[in-house]
């Protein structure tokens, strides 16, 4: 596995390591981590939750590297992620944490734009650069130079500003922000639409009003927001991103919602029951294709959900959730087009 090959490669390294890593880690090489004394960066809560539990340091942010001190690591490693801007972005500011003659490791597969990015980061650091296979994973190595080469000219990556929330999605007479690292950061989810537009239909369906609502996988926060215009209850929403955290979070103080952002693997700590679950769910995990994690996203909204209570999940119409949900769940397909389909599911 891909920290198989970097034990491989730096046993002779003894001092300071950071590991920067997102969703497309695998799961042996979590268990690898938790055996090391390494300092982790990452923006996946799930990750951070598990790690943070052994003796490892770990930090949970928007690949914000400001947390750490200059010089400060000998060598960093980084499987490259399946967004360019979080790629380019970490490529174009791990050179100041680097001490004299530190390595970044970059690591991934060829159709993951390994050798490209490893050309960029080498070039950024002045340095020549260092690639080697192994089956199908690339290992490209930057070195810092001790002193900068006279008239050597560095390359920025364009990162897209990275880190910086921007207004970009319409949301009635204003923008509701966004930012790159965010599944479809730039624009309005069709699937999202779909669901949004049946938002009023569902909370009629509902006795009594909703007082409280979760939405479970909120991205930018684009639901919770049509969820505000039709409600008053308390929206509670979560995600496991960090970059999601932070957007869905603004936009909760723009519209002065009444509710909460948390930070979570699947609202797995959130142990309150909810009158209403809305969910868009994913079913990608970073590079590859994860069947399991709409299920997932299922099985939490039957836990948080009180007797008598109803989710409304939206998913590719090539999903079948119905045939996992109807075990437990009364469930109902209540909208369709020829890519989505609205389920509707009563505890």
């Amino acid at each position: 596995m891909y920290l198989d090959l970097i034990e491989k490669k730096t046993k002779d390294v003894s001092e300071s390591w950071l590991y920067i890593i997102d969703e497309n880690i695998k799961e042996s090489d979590i268990e690898l981590l938790i055996s090391q004394k390494i300092v982790i960066l990452t923006n996946r809560f799930d990750i951070y939750e598990r790690l943070q539990a052994s003796d490892l340091e770990v930090f949970f942010n928007d690949f914000d590297l400001s947390v750490f001190d200059d010089r400060n690591f000998s060598q960093i490693f980084y499987r490259v992620s399946k967004e360019k801007a979080v790629a380019h972005h970490i490529i174009d500011n791990v050179e100041r944490l680097l001490c004299d003659k530190g390595k970044l490791i970059l690591c991934g597969k060829k159709n993951d734009g390994i050798k490209s990015y490893a050309e960029k980061a080498a070039k950024s650091f002045g340095s020549l650069i260092q690639i080697k296979k192994n089956g199908s994973i690339y290992l490209g190595t930057a070195t810092r130079s001790i002193q900068e080469k006279k008239g050597a000219s560095k390359i920025e990556a364009h990162d897209k500003n990275y880190t910086k929330l921007r207004a970009c999605i319409p949301y009635l007479d204003h923008y509701l922000v966004s930012k790159p690292g965010i599944f479809g950061w730039e624009k309005i989810d069709n699937g999202s639409k779909l669901l949004g537009n049946f938002i009023a239909d569902f909370l009629t369906l509902f006795d009594e009003p909703p007082q409280n609502i979760l939405d479970l996988g909120c991205g930018y926060g684009y639901l919770s927001a049509l969820l505000n215009n039709h409600t008053k209850a308390k929206i509670i929403a979560t995600d496991n991103n960090a970059a999601a955290i932070l957007a869905c979070a603004e936009n909760f103080s723009k519209l002065n919602i009444n509710g909460e952002v948390i930070a979570g693997d699947c609202a797995q700590n959130i142990k309150k029951l909810f009158d209403a679950v809305i969910c868009n769910p994913p079913f990608h995990k970073g590079f590859v294709t994860d069947g399991q994690l709409t299920k997932k996203f299922a099985h939490s909204s039957y836990l948080r959900l009180r007797k008598g209570g109803m989710a409304l999940f939206v998913v590719n119409c090539f999903i079948p959730l119905e045939k996992y949900t109807s075990k437990f769940l009364y469930t109902k397909t209540v909208a369709k087009n020829k890519s989505y389909k609205l389920i509707l599911l009563v505890k």
